[in-house]
């Protein structure tokens, strides 16, 4: 805004009438509104106070060429920004780290293990010792103070005795990585991100096989792991995926996916339960949440040619918070995701479903890979004024 714009602004809005305004004002906007005056910026603070917004953003980076591009969706407007690109971008291969305050993007190499400090992605890295098991697929969870690998280390180069499940716990305060015992025996056959659905909370990370729904938790400041049990609800579900529930206590939300029966072969039905995290149990009186159809065929389209879709296996990949998260197709991600919103009761697990459209920079770039994130997003983390573009009314 101008000089002259920000002094009419400043004039005509102040007191209740300017939080009620910026109640409105969709959250890419606020950190730009806060620097108009020291009565907006109070004001700005007191309408996120009064009106929270605990949904999660999603967060798209595409890796092409060596670079990496960001976009993340903003639930309040339903519009997707775009994100300045990071002064100190990190090349190729980028990963993700689980964590229960958002996902961030990291980077593993011989000579460390670089984190990003912002869930955006736009600010320099913390740079932390390389783990001693070289991996090339692992998990990474951050999990209170400490970081967790699990997993995806390198078969060729092993060391005698060592095993391609290995867990390492990195302390900050130590500065130095801790060797645990290797993943549960249910898990060893699939223990790579690849094959591992992740979710992490303050006290531990979750995992659960994709195809098996065999699951498991490892909490890293006992150095210990909890109960194997087999998380399937549902013997026709075919991929399974896990995310944090309700903030506050060990809770779980396990997704699953499965083609419909007999005449609704060709539609792929999608389904939340509530999980008891301690016990990896389903919640005492749980029912199941049914994504509504006409968002889980755009996730998963029909094609009228291939004979043999009902062979075909959905995989769907999950990123969440306490609040809620986003699911999407994990084959095909460009196919856009759907927002869930946590329920805060205890009858059921999701309380309201909504369709997010592709990024534009996805859809720009179709051949790119990318990576899905899930984080809040508050005012500084948008003080660099990233750029909104609205979607316009959707179908």
């Amino acid at each position: 805004m101008g000089d002259g714009v920000e002094s009419f602004a400043a004039m005509c809005f102040y007191g209740d009438v300017l939080e009620s305004v910026l109640e409105r004002v969709p959250t890419a906007d606020l950190a730009a509104t806060a620097r108009v005056s020291r009565e907006w910026l109070r004001a700005v603070r007191a309408a996120v106070r009064r009106r929270p917004r605990r949904l999660p953003w999603l967060v798209v980076h595409l890796l092409q060429g060596g670079k990496r591009r960001t976009a993340a969706f903003d639930p309040h407007s339903g519009a997707w920004v775009t994100v300045p690109a990071a002064r100190h971008d990190t090349p190729t291969p980028v990963r993700l780290l689980r964590g229960a305050g958002g996902d961030r993007v990291c980077v593993l190499s011989l000579s460390g293990l670089t984190v990003a400090g912002d869930p955006l992605g736009k600010d320099e890295g913390v740079v932390l010792k390389a783990p001693g098991v070289w991996r090339v697929d692992p998990v990474f969870a951050a999990v209170g103070d400490r970081v967790v690998v699990l997993g995806g280390a390198c078969q060729l180069a092993l060391a005698e005795g060592e095993d391609a499940s290995a867990v390492e716990v990195y302390d900050h305060e130590s500065g130095r990585w801790t060797l645990c015992g290797p993943m549960p025996a249910a898990l060893r056959e699939s223990a790579a991100a690849t094959w591992l659905s992740a979710a992490a909370t303050d006290q531990r990370v979750y995992l659960t096989d994709r195809t098996t729904g065999c699951a498991s938790w490892f909490d890293p400041a006992k150095l210990q792991w909890g109960p194997t049990c087999r998380l399937r609800p549902d013997a026709a579900v075919s991929s399974w995926a896990l995310a944090p529930g309700r903030a506050g206590a060990e809770q779980l939300v396990l997704f699953g996916a499965k083609h419909g029966a007999e005449q609704a072969a060709n539609r792929i039905i999608i389904q939340a339960w509530q999980v008891d995290g301690d016990a990896l149990a389903l919640s005492p009186g749980a029912a199941h949440d049914t994504m509504p159809s006409e968002m889980s065929q755009r996730l998963f389209p029909h094609d009228e040619d291939e004979e043999d879709y009902e062979e075909i296996s959905p995989s769907i990949g999950v990123c969440g918070h306490a609040a809620g998260g986003y699911v999407y197709n994990a084959a095909e991600p460009a196919n856009g995701a759907v927002l869930y919103e946590l329920r805060d009761g205890e009858d059921s697990a999701v309380q309201r479903w909504a369709w997010v459209p592709c990024a534009p920079a996805v859809e720009a770039e179709p051949l790119g890979r990318v990576i899905l994130a899930c984080s809040p997003v508050g005012l500084d983390e948008l003080a660099r004024e990233p750029q909104k573009r609205p979607l316009g009314p959707q179908p």
